[in-house]
């Protein structure tokens, strides 16, 4: 089973801020979003899922839509808190790694 990223779960979260989805629907968020670099298969997006689930991040229902039943999520208020925290998170790390690939120094813009 893959293990759920502090990364990939903020993006799942964020997928959730603006209503409730179900997992195809979050799946084609993430890659709307990221202009197609990132993709969540079912094999990390379903323990991802579940895992915020139980850490009471999301909480979800089954709906009926038509003949088929579709797992929905909704982000929680510890959901949000999660969000917020991941936001952060992620500005140290990102801020972090430029500052080492670049020695410290301003990114010169590509020519």
């Amino acid at each position: 089973m893959a293990r759920a990223t502090p990364v990939l779960s903020a993006l799942v979260l964020a997928a959730l801020e603006d209503g409730p989805a179900h997992g195809y629907r979050i799946a084609r968020w993430v890659d709307e979003h990221s202009a197609g670099c990132l993709a969540l298969r079912e094999g990390s997006l379903y323990p991802i899922l579940h895992a915020l689930e139980q850490q009471g991040a999301v909480d979800a229902t089954w709906e009926r839509e038509g003949e088929r039943q579709r797992r929905v999520y909704r982000l929680t208020e510890a959901g949000r808190a999660a969000l917020r925290a991941g936001r952060t998170a992620w500005r140290a790390y990102a801020d972090a790694v430029e500052r080492a690939l670049f020695k410290g120094g301003a990114r010169v813009a590509p020519a």
